[in-house]
């Protein structure tokens, strides 16, 4: 779910519980904006509620936005893309933004002559979120059509610990790391998702599923887990 506040627009997600007696929000760097709430409460009242703590919760997500760290990024450091790591270039010009550009097999990140490792973090991030929105939302088109199921929404959250989620609203949530992963990886990564809105958990009917797809899903897991530790 999202709402608009002036200019920025907050996405989160709703969690509801026969358990929960109150509506509490929180947020931070693995699940974002996260709403947990009793059953009976309508999407209208939590938006409502969202809307009035949208103040704490832009300030909160900036907070969450100052612990990102990819090391100190200068010319000759290295980042990954797409399954490699690739050369880093930096280029102060007379800028006022930040502007990253994969090209020649390398990136070349053009800089004003005074930035912060916080700023140039956040421009990575931003190039890395760009990808993942252009890649995997017509990854997500492709294979909904093909494995005949559809999520409700598909959003993009960076997060420490998962690649990507399918909640029990059938909403998809992918992680812009994966952009670091090569296409392969990524495209199993959508199948598995997707074949969670048929299939909630790691059930036999699920991974028989998976196999209709990726043949050699098991060796995919594999690679996703030994891609980790390089990160």
């Amino acid at each position: 779910m999202k709402i608009e506040y002036g200019t920025q627009t907050i996405e989160f997600e709703v969690q509801r519980s026969s358990k929960s007696k109150n509506t509490y929000i929180t947020v931070d760097r693995d699940n974002g904006v996260l709403v947990k709430a009793p059953e009976h409460i309508s999407d209208t009242e939590i938006q409502s509620l969202v809307h009035s703590k949208a103040k704490w919760i832009i300030t909160k997500l900036e907070e969450v936005g100052n612990e990102i760290d990819y090391g100190e990024i200068l010319t000759g450091s290295r980042l990954f893309y797409l399954g490699k790591s690739y050369y880093v270039e930096l280029i102060q010009e007379n800028r006022q933004n930040i502007e990253v550009v994969f090209i020649h097999s390398k990136f070349k990140i053009y800089t004003p002559f005074e930035v912060s490792q916080m700023e140039l973090s956040k421009a990575i991030d931003r190039f890395y979120r760009q990808k993942s929105e252009e890649k995997i939302t017509k990854l997500v088109q492709k294979y909904s059509d093909t494995m005949r199921l559809y999520p409700e929404y598909v959003g993009f959250r960076k997060s420490k610990n998962r690649w990507a989620s399918c909640s029990e609203r059938n909403r998809l949530t992918f992680n812009p790391e994966l952009m670091k992963l090569s296409s392969s990886l990524t495209e199993y990564t959508v199948i598995h998702e997707l074949a969670h809105i048929a299939h909630k958990n790691h059930s036999k009917e699920f991974w028989k599923l998976v196999k209709k797809f990726i043949s050699d899903y098991t060796k995919k897991e594999e690679k996703l887990r030994e891609f980790e530790k390089k990160l």
